[in-house]
């Protein structure tokens, strides 16, 4: 069955088989493929079977589709591998699903064991020697390993040491430590190592399932009597001989829960000797008294870190805060106000004002993602306009303020924009608009214009042309520039502010001045979303002519 394999800027995969003739892809929630993306349409592409094969355009929508790295214009047949991209996803077709790798079966003559049975040590006196010997064996390795592990260590030695202890412990010739990581938990390799030889990097997956799943310790005396792992595409077919793993498990203080954090696997090769139950003991004894430091040297280190990212961040949204105006120029005969609310500590949003040779500068930006990545690229975009926006020719300015940001951000980020210059006695304002969210020109009789004329987002090609485009501002009229953050937000029900809204709702009070209608404007989107959490940067920008010009 063809499928699309979606993946987000976050790293998150998802697999949407191709069971319809036409599939839409936008962010409505009535499109086929539903993702929440600011930068897409609510209808932006669409996939559709034909007889020749799968083909893929755009839905004529604000910010594009690239088909490989190139504009789609007009229909495309897919070919398998091919890579669609949509604002912060990219989705890769292939004809055929991709079907989970097979687990291996367990060999034969595995055997299986309680892990709170091989833990628990008598307190009777032994009456048999040999158990008196394997109990002795047992304590002695426990008591040395405690000592060690009394130490704070850094979580890469620890590793290091807990492998050191299993290999004095056992005659393995390879050891490695995994731990449970992602959503759903998968068993990871976190260290390893070997007497000689390259390391482990990779074990069995029905192994380490069973081993974390049903909490039991897994004793393979010998690989080599099974057939099924002679072959070369085999996991355990690598010259071993014998193996054994346990889990990484303890019980949670103060709550009694047994909890899995991952497992301890180690083997030997052909040429040595095979595993046996006592080995299996002395293995699960010493992960047991492992998996409670490993845990408490990662939630220490992750709080430290947790700590330190908060800091940086704090410093981070300080720095950017004072790269934003700390206030509008005054223009006579008009009002400009400007506010930035990033969801984050730090946000991708920008504005700036400047005054030159007479004239008002405004611009507006917002870039791909959000967090840190997206602060720094906004500090490009802020050098790059500071750099350009006072070119008399403005559309010849956005183009060299493209460049720039083309040469300094990762191939899949790009940036929407907003630029114009205001001649303050005229009334004249040249704008150029970058693929932004059109503003809003509210004339004072509630006539409502959208400033469109510009060109592409920044970002993805250089050489792009610009136009500008130029309208008038008289006595009343009030213009709103804004981000995606301000119409894209969404009520508890799931409803959009939407353009029109936003629009209906300055024109109801285009009689306030700049800064009493953006608070109204703020305080509007803050009653409609009713507590939801915003899940994007909002900036807003308000420039309004007085009615009388002095």
């Amino acid at each position: 069955m063809p499928e699309i394999a979606i993946q987000t800027a976050g790293g998150t995969k998802e697999r949407f088989p191709l069971t319809r003739e036409r599939v839409t892809i936008g962010r409505s929630r009535e499109s086929d493929i539903f993702l929440p993306d600011q930068w897409l349409s609510r209808n932006h592409a669409a996939i559709e079977h034909r007889s020749d094969g799968y083909f893929v355009n755009d839905l004529s929508s604000k910010n594009g589709t690239l088909l490989n790295g190139e504009p789609l214009q007009e229909w495309r047949r897919l070919r398998p591998g091919d890579i669609i991209t949509l604002g912060e996803h990219t989705l890769t077709f292939s004809p055929d699903s991709v079907e989970e790798e097979e687990e291996e079966p367990e060999p034969e003559g595995t055997r299986v064991f309680s892990v709170r049975e091989l833990s628990d040590i008598s307190t009777r006196p032994a009456i048999d020697p040999v158990d008196l010997q394997r109990q002795n064996r047992v304590l002695a390795i426990l008591s040395k390993a405690a000592s060690e592990l009394v130490v704070h260590r850094p979580l890469d030695e620890l590793f290091d040491l807990v492998l050191h202890l299993l290999f004095e412990a056992v005659a393995a010739e390879r050891g490695a430590i995994l731990l449970l990581e992602g959503s759903p938990p998968t068993p990871a390799i976190k260290a390893s190592t070997s007497r000689q030889g390259e390391p482990l990097t990779r074990i069995s997956r029905s192994i380490a399932r069973r081993a974390i799943e049903e909490r039991v310790s897994l004793l393979i005396p010998n690989v080599l009597d099974d057939v099924r792992f002679k072959s070369e595409d085999s996991i355990l077919a690598s010259g071993i001989r014998s193996a054994m793993c346990a889990p990484l498990w303890f019980t949670a203080p103060g709550e009694g829960k047994d909890s899995v954090i991952g497992l301890v696997y180690v083997d030997s090769l052909q040429h040595s000797h095979s595993f046996g139950e006592d080995d299996l003991r002395v293995l699960t004894a010493l992960a047991n008294v492992a998996a409670a430091k490993i845990e408490n040297v990662r939630l220490l280190e992750e709080s430290l870190e947790k700590r330190r990212m908060e800091e940086d961040m704090r410093m981070a949204a300080e720095i950017q805060t004072g790269l934003l105006p700390r206030e509008a120029p005054e223009v006579p005969g008009y009002e400009v106000v400007g506010c930035n609310q990033p969801c984050r500590t730090v946000g991708g949003d920008y504005y700036d004002f400047a005054t030159e040779e007479g004239r008002l500068l405004i611009a507006l930006g917002d870039v791909s993602g959000k967090g840190t990545g997206a602060a720094l690229l906004m500090t490009v975009l802020r050098a790059a306009v500071r750099a350009h926006w006072t070119e008399d020719a403005l559309g010849d300015a956005v183009a060299r303020i493209n460049r720039t940001v083309c040469q300094n951000v990762p191939s899949n980020k790009f940036v929407t924009f907003f630029v114009s210059t205001l001649d303050p006695p005229s009334g004249r304002l040249t704008y150029v608009n970058a693929g932004h969210n059109p503003p809003l020109l509210i004339r004072a009789d509630g006539e409502v214009e959208s400033l469109h004329e510009g060109g592409m987002v920044l970002g993805l090609f250089e050489g792009v042309p610009y136009e500008a485009g130029q309208v008038e501002m008289r006595p009343g009229d009030t213009l709103l520039a804004y981000s995606d953050g301000v119409t894209e937000t969404w009520s508890p029900e799931g409803d959009e502010y939407g353009e029109e809204k936003l629009s209906a709702f300055a024109v109801g009070n285009h009689g306030l001045d700049a800064a009493a209608l953006q608070d109204a404007i703020l305080g509007d989107i803050e009653s409609f979303e009713a507590g939801a959490r915003a899940t994007d940067d909002r900036t807003l920008v308000v420039l309004r002519r007085l009615s009388e010009t002095p």
